[in-house]
């Protein structure tokens, strides 16, 4: 875990333990996502939606229609919603047994 991540995990311990597959932000610190000091977004979140994702998971079109995140397409995934929200990527923080965070 990362030091930037020391004062949130007083009270956030499940986001912030170890994990086998771990979401790389994290090592940058929960400030990445979160704004500790409030925002008008659940969670904290600093962004509402995708986007939030998309700052570092680039999106690639490869043909008109076509939408891939890493070599994944997801031009159907992305109109079910964000990518937590849309039940696909659910562990955000980590997972202990999908790469992808799945569950």
């Amino acid at each position: 875990m990362s030091h930037l991540n020391e004062g949130c995990a007083q009270c956030h311990r499940e986001q912030t333990r170890p994990f086998v597959f771990e979401h790389e932000a994290l090592r940058e610190g929960c400030t990445v996502c979160h704004n500790a000091h409030g925002s008008i977004n659940r969670k904290l979140l600093v962004e509402n939606d995708s986007n939030l994702c998309l700052k570092c998971h680039a999106q690639v079109q490869r043909q008109p229609g076509e939408i891939y995140i890493g070599n994944s397409p997801h031009a159907a995934r992305l109109r079910q919603g964000t990518c937590w929200t849309a039940g696909c990527h659910t562990s955000v923080h980590g997972s202990n047994v999908h790469p992808r965070m799945l569950f």
